[in-house]
Parts: structure tokens; sequence; C-alpha cells
């Protein structure tokens, strides 16, 4: 049933061509929220790795419209895993927050420009049903999609009206535990996580396998989570790996990403494994390589970095777009669909951040600032 549902998944994203890139893994601060300018302490590499990872999935999906294949792009969804851990714990190990600031600084990035492209999607598809066709909005599908919650879609297939949905289910309920976990000091807190999150996998047989909630929150991703936690524990502690080690954990996880490329082999009966540790091999060798090296700048990385969630919520259904209108007007070699589509999305994606992404989070960012800076003035006053 799992391998089942996990196939009829990467069937679903396909059939909509939307998936992953969260930058719900940006920091709680405004440098961070629009981290063009890099504050004192920003991990750069993680920014690349967020690019890296965006990139892929468009380049997974842009493939499979143009009838080719690239299924190891869509481990980009598991480096964002890795890297979501990793960063909650660097924006919170020194100066914790209460669990209530927290999670109102993670709905504040995420929440509004899902419900944006949720909402459009809907009202597009409600209005004019031949432009995604796919697409059955019904008023439970699209409140569940809105609140995150896993549910059987119209089509039978668990997944929400905008396919990335999905990996944001994951991503809200870690951040509910990350949020329970902060009423604890940091020592404790990355053994809390971690028991949470291995808890919940070891519990996963003793549930209901056709409960779309349980299946969910009892997946193996979700360790992913975990291992950016002790990642950024690693890095707070002063523990990462050496100068020399570095190099060659990110080849050993290149090397294990490219094989499971070459070897096609069914990546759904073990992805905690065969994506989830390259990923997690990454993104720490790339982290320690910059503690002891440094990273240098490369603007066009970063600015796919800075986009990745705008790129992955839009991309699929610019693609979608533009390969309908490339094959109802003429007839192209699959290259030409390929890189149509493929610009389209990160295009689409890179537009999208700069007109709407960017402005929100620095005006979620400003209305926080402001009652300390009103607070400040008063205690001045007084």
């Amino acid at each position: 049933m799992r391998t089942k549902r996990a196939k009829g998944r990467l069937d679903h994203e396909r059939e909509y061509l939307s998936s992953w890139g969260p930058l719900q893994m940006q920091s709680l601060s405004q440098a961070e929220a629009a981290p063009t300018v890099a504050p004192s302490g920003l991990v750069r590499s993680i920014q690349y790795l967020r690019g890296v990872a965006a990139l892929g999935v468009v380049v997974f999906h842009a493939a499979d419209r143009a009838g080719g294949s690239f299924g190891v792009g869509a481990a980009g969804v598991d480096i964002f895993f890795v890297i979501s851990g990793f960063i909650m714990w660097e924006v919170t190990c020194r100066r914790t927050p209460s669990p209530s600031a927290f999670l109102l600084r993670r709905a504040q990035r995420i929440v509004p420009l899902y419900w944006l492209i949720t909402l459009g999607a809907a009202g597009l598809a409600i209005m004019a049903p031949a432009a995604l066709p796919a697409m059955r909005p019904t008023l439970a599908h699209v409140i569940q999609s809105l609140l995150f919650v896993p549910h059987v879609a119209p089509d039978g297939l668990v997944a929400p009206l905008i396919v990335p949905g999905w990996t944001l289910s994951y991503e809200v309920f870690f951040y509910l535990i990350f949020a329970f976990a902060l009423v604890t000091p940091a020592r404790v807190r990355v053994w809390l996580v971690s028991a949470s999150l291995a808890g919940l996998v070891l519990a996963r047989p003793l549930g209901d396998a056709h409960n779309a909630v349980w299946t969910t929150f009892t997946d193996p991703i979700l360790l992913e989570f975990g291992a950016g936690v002790w990642l950024g524990w690693a890095r707070s502690s002063d523990r990462l790996l050496s100068r020399r080690m570095a190099p060659v954990v990110i080849g050993i996880a290149i090397v294990a990403l490219a094989w499971t490329a070459i070897s096609a082999i069914d990546v759904s009966q073990a992805r905690i494994l065969l994506w989830g540790l390259p990923a997690a091999l990454l993104v720490a060798g790339f982290v320690s390589l910059e503690h002891h090296s440094g990273m240098p700048a490369l603007p066009a990385l970063q600015r796919l970095g800075d986009a990745s969630y705008s790129i992955y919520l839009i991309h699929g259904l610019a693609i979608s777009a533009v390969v309908r209108i490339l094959k109802s007007s003429a007839v192209l070699p699959a290259p030409a669909i390929f890189a149509a589509a493929l610009v389209t999305g990160v295009a689409t994606g890179l537009l999208l951040y700069a007109c709407l992404e960017r402005p929100l989070s620095v005006w979620f960012s400003g209305n926080a600032s402001r009652p300390t800076a009103k607070r400040l003035s008063a205690a001045r006053r007084g």
C-alpha cells in the first residue's frame, strides 16, 4: 500500500507539474527573509544548495513533460527538508523565541504566498476548467489544502490542490514539534525533537495505513528534519566535519545520488536511505567546507536560493501552460520543449519572488518589528 501511494504521488506530481522547493527555510530575521545582503552568520552554502535543489525539481518536471526523465531531481525535496531542520536550529539556539512567536513567524513566511497561489489556481480551475484540466477543486479539498491537512483528493490520491503542499504539510508538522521543544533548554531540545520524530516513525505500523494524516505524519522522511537539526547542533557546538573530510563526504553524497539516477532504482521503497541520507551528507559537507574554507560569492546561485520557494510553488503551473501552448501550436523536438519548460519555470519563479514573495516578507518583517520599536520609544520617553 505504501509503495502504491508513493508511486501515485509521483504520478500526481507529474500530472500537475508542480513540486518542491520551500523557502520555508528562511530565518526569523528580516535579513534572512530578504537574504540578498548576507547578514553576519548567514551560511552562504545553504542558500546555494536551496538554489540547486529548486533547479533540480524544475529539471525533473521539465524533463518529464518533454518525454524524458531526471528522477533524481526530485531529491531536491530531501535536501530542503534537511536544510529546514538546520535553519530552525540556527535561528533558535542562541536566542530562543516563544513557541507562539516562532509559529507566527513561520506562518508569515510560508502561508500568504501558498494561499494566494492555491486560491488563484482554484478560481482559475472553476472559471476556466480547460486551463487546468487536471485540477478538480471542491470546497473541502480547497480548505484542507489551505490548512495543510493531508487528505484524499477528488482523484483518489493523497495530495493538496497545489501539489507542493504535500511537502508543506510535513514542514508545518515539523514546525509544531519544534515549537513544542522550544520550552526546553537547547541542550535538551535536539534530543527531544529527535525522539519525537523517531517515535512517530516507529509508531507507523500501529496506525491505520489508509488514514492520510497518520501515514503522512509517521513517514520516515520526517527523519530528514532531524538530521538537519543535528547538523545545526554540530555547527553551533563546533563539531562539524574536518577540512579533509568535508570534500570526501560531498563526493560520497553526489556519487550516491548519481547512482540512484543511473540505476533507475525504485526510490519509494527506501527514500530516507537512497535520497535522505545523501541529502544530509551533502548539506553537512558543504556547511563544514564553508566553515573551514569560506564560500565564494555566486550571485546567480544566490538569487536562485532566494527565490526557491516561489520557484517551487509556481514552476509546475508555468511549465504546464507553456508546454500546452507549444504542443498545440507547433511540432517541436523534445529538447526544445524541455528548454522552454525549464526557462519558463525558473523565470516565472524569479518574477513571482521579485513581485510578490519578497515584498510580502519585507512587509511582515517590518510589521513584526514595529511593536518592539514602539516599546523602546515608550521606554525612552518614560
